[in-house]
């Protein structure tokens, strides 16, 4: 297993609004995240009221923490084959294949991504 972690929208949310999961966010493992996460984080924010400011903030933090990934052509092609095989949404398989594409294990509180190869789903 390797130490880069690509960390899911869902841990990232917990770990804001519960600070909960700050031995993995607060480790020295290289950390990445799809920037569908991004947005995703930003619009729970938004949603749960939080103040802007906090918002800002919080984001800012946790793109400094992170290894933004785009999606590309080659994770669209591999989320294409990973939602023809397993039935996850389209955006969990964008996410699963950013991961797979840079050898991460993919950390996560969703049970979508249960029963796939080097996810690590915490409770």
């Amino acid at each position: 297993m390797t130490d880069s972690k690509l960390i899911d929208s869902s841990v990232w949310i917990a770990y804001i609004t519960k600070k909960v999961y700050s031995e993995i966010i607060d480790s020295e493992d290289t950390l990445f995240l799809s920037v569908l996460s991004l947005f995703e984080i930003k619009k729970k924010l938004i949603k749960d009221k939080i103040p802007n400011v906090e918002i800002e903030n919080n984001i800012k933090f946790v793109k400094e923490k992170s290894i933004l990934i785009p999606v590309t052509t080659e994770i669209t092609e591999k989320a294409v084959e990973i939602s023809s095989e397993k039935e996850i949404p389209i955006i969990d398989s964008l996410i699963y294949a950013t991961s797979l594409i840079h050898d991460a294990v993919l950390i996560t509180l969703d049970n979508d991504f249960r029963n796939l190869k080097n996810v690590i789903i915490l409770k």
